[in-house]
Order: C-alpha cells, then sequence, then structure tokens
C-alpha cells in the first residue's frame, strides 16, 4: 500500500501564536485575545479595565521589542516543525496519507478556524506545542475542539494529544543540552552552572485550574537527573510577571544572583519550558543574564525542530491514529 491509498489524517500544531514583530497593532489583539480566552477564566478582572490592561500590555511590548531590535522567529520555527513531523511521520507510516498544519490559540488563523477548513469526514490530531500539562497550554486546547465539536458534529474524531511524557521530553532536553556544549570542555564541569528556565506560574490562583507546576517540575527532575553529572548546578529559573498574587521562586534573575554568589563562573542557559524560541524564551533571557554580567553564559536555543522533539512528537502522532488507519 502506498502513501495516499489509507486514510487522510491532519495533524495541527497549535501554539500561542505570538506576534511575529514588534507592530502595536499585532500586539494589541494579540494581548486582547489572551485576556479574553486566558486571563479572565483564572482571575476576577472587570470587564471595563480589559481594553486598558491590552494597550498597556501592547504598548509594552511593542517598546520592548522595538528598543530591542527584535522580532520572534515563532512563526517561522513552526512552519519548520510542521513540515519535519510530516516528513517523519510519512516515513514511520507510508499506508497513511499525512497533511499538518499550523493554527494559533490567540491570532488568525486560530484552532477553530483551521478545523473548520478541514473536511468532516477525515481524522484530526491537534498537538498542543506546550512541554507541559496546565490550564494555560493543553486544556485551552481541548476546550477550543470540545467547543467545536459541539457546534460542529463530524463524523471523523478529532483527538487533542496530550504533552509528552516528561521521561521522553527530558531525555530529548538533556540530548540537546549535552549536544550544544560538547565542542569546548569549559561549559560542563563543576565550574558550570545549567539554568533551566520556564514560564512561572501563580502558587495560588484565585480560581481552582491546574497551574502546571507539578508536570513541569516533574520535567526538571527529568532533565536533572540526566546532566548533574556533567555539571555543577542543575538549577531552575522562573520567568514570572509581577501581578496576581506569589509566583514560582526562584526567578531567573534570582537563580543567576545564586549561581554567581556559588563561585561558579560559566552558566549554560537552557529554556525547557519552551519546545521552540520566543520571547520569552529568547528576549527575557537576554535580559536576565544581563543581570548578572560576571557570568560567562551560553544561551541555548529550545529544542525547536531538531529531530528528537520531531522523532517523539511523530512518534505520539502516529500511535494516536485509530486503527482502522492502519488497515
Amino acid at each position: 500500500m502506498t502513501a495516499g491509498d489509507g486514510r487522510t489524517v491532519h495533524v495541527v500544531l497549535v501554539t500561542y501564536g505570538e506576534p511575529p514583530t514588534p507592530a502595536f497593532a499585532g500586539h494589541l489583539a494579540y494581548s486582547w485575545r489572551i485576556l479574553l480566552g486566558l486571563t479572565r477564566t483564572i482571575a476576577d478582572i472587570p470587564r471595563p479595565l480589559l481594553p486598558l490592561i491590552a494597550l498597556a500590555r501592547a504598548r509594552t511590548r511593542n517598546r520592548t521589542w522595538t528598543a530591542e531590535g527584535y522580532g520572534s522567529p515563532l512563526e517561522a520555527l513552526t512552519a519548520r516543525q510542521a513540515a519535519r513531523v510530516r516528513a517523519a511521520l510519512s516515513e514511520a507510516r507510508a499506508d497513511v496519507h499525512w497533511e499538518v498544519h499550523v493554527a494559533y490559540e490567540f491570532r488568525e488563523p486560530l484552532l477553530a478556524n483551521a478545523i473548520a477548513g478541514l473536511p468532516a469526514g477525515d481524522e484530526v490530531v491537534v498537538v498542543p506545542m506546550y512541554a507541559a500539562e496546565s490550564a494555560f497550554t493543553h486544556a485551552l486546547s481541548r476546550a477550543t475542539v470540545e467547543a467545536f465539536v459541539r457546534a460542529n458534529p463530524r463524523p471523523a474524531p478529532i483527538r487533542v494529544l496530550p504533552a509528552l511524557d516528561a521521561e521522553v521530553l527530558g531525555e530529548a532536553s538533556a540530548r540537546h543540552v549535552l549536544a550544544l556544549t560538547e565542542d569546548d570542555g569549559r561549559w560542563r564541569g563543576p565550574g558550570t552552572a545549567v539554568v533551566l528556565a520556564a514560564h512561572g506560574t501563580l502558587l495560588e490562583p484565585k480560581r481552582r485550574v491546574d497551574n502546571g507546576l507539578a508536570a513541569t517540575e516533574a520535567l526538571i527532575a527529568a532533565i536533572r537527573r540526566r546532566l548533574a553529572p556533567c555539571f555543577g548546578l542543575v538549577v531552575p529559573g522562573w520567568l514570572n510577571h509581577v501581578r496576581g498574587g506569589r509566583w514560582t521562586e526562584p526567578a531567573a534573575d534570582e537563580t543567576l544572583r545564586q549561581v554567581a554568589a556559588a563561585g561558579l563562573s560559566r552558566v549554560v542557559y537552557f529554556p525547557f519550558g519552551f519546545l521552540a524560541d520566543n520571547a520569552e524564551s529568547q528576549l527575557e533571557g537576554r535580559v536576565a543574564l544581563r543581570s548578572q554580567p560576571r557570568l560567562e553564559a551560553r544561551h541555548l536555543p529550545c529544542l525547536n525542530d531538531s529531530p528528537l522533539l520531531v522523532d517523539a512528537l511523530a512518534g505520539e502522532v502516529a500511535r494516536s491514529v485509530s486503527p482502522s488507519a492502519r488497515e
């Protein structure tokens, strides 16, 4: 049987979809959608304040990105991830015709709109491109899909995959770090710390939600266990907001202060909590590292479109396909 003789399966990779440029209008629309679709589900914000908050967030990001000369690579990276996942799936399962698409939670093409454009008779697998399960990641995609299916019943299933197992992603992440530090012995050993950076979370959100802390800590443990023999320290650093309550500790800048105070001279900064480079992984990391100029730093990219991540994702997708597509 050749590719295309079996059922067509559509795979949709979904991320938040931050704007690629500093343009104010893009950040305003993005901030507005996040406030409506995410922030208000966990925080009691009076509706009249929403436009003011969206404006303030958009203005801050426009100014910061412009001052730093920054543009997000996330859109291009997600497109490359999609192409490589499709190639990996086609190689692994030639009995299925695979189509891989990109969609976003908070800008066009929105996830619901992307699904609406797919044939109702074809199976769909949605892959949230987040490192850990939480109310702010995979649960968003599930809620979108559930609402879509209620409003648009269809004969073929739509599945939303869970996060990669912590041990699987931990193995890929550790191998990624080791591969990117093997060229120079100075970036290994007792004088070098690895700072594992991830988006922080509220420890006591006003509404009961899964804040993702347990899943993220499990991933930290999986990475640390694999990297500890090669480095002086392997420690987390959280990229926190400043409002809403108590956030995860220590914040990334505090972690870097602790590394310097411990007498280590080098730091490998790895944003493990993201599957692709974005403003938090790149720009916020850049700012945090500037706070400790005495530390010699190597700022690693996220997994991005590495074969380590692509193979893990393709394997999960292939295993999720209904048995009838394998006949």
